[in-house]
């Protein structure tokens, strides 16, 4: 994609720049993710996007009502990690936490 293809050519946003957020933390917790999404979020692999900037918001209002706390609790029923101190619900922090629990932490 070069430099043209990301400008937007017209409306309200004419002249910005479409840029998508990196995704490399994504990568390392890929498997940990894809479980994630499709448990918590009911997504199956491919039907989502996501990149070390999204956040459980991002999917708040898609389907079904459901509200942050309540994510927070299946999250906490599901994974046993406690969440609610992530204010933003940043997806790759979430999937760290999982990761911990998992595994331990890092060598």
């Amino acid at each position: 994609m070069n430099e043209d293809d990301r400008t937007i050519p017209s409306g309200p946003f004419k002249g910005k720049k479409i840029e998508i957020a990196p995704s490399k933390g994504m990568e390392m917790f890929a498997d940990v993710a894809e479980e994630f999404m499709e448990r918590i979020l009911g997504f199956a692999p491919g039907d989502y996007l996501i990149t070390d900037e999204s956040s459980l918001t991002d999917f708040i209002g898609l389907g079904e009502e459901v509200e942050l706390t309540d994510l927070q609790q299946k999250i906490r029923e599901e994974y046993e990690v406690e969440i609610s101190d992530l204010p933003s619900g940043n997806l790759l922090e979430i999937f760290m936490r999982i990761h911990r629990r998992k595994y331990g932490p890092p060598a």
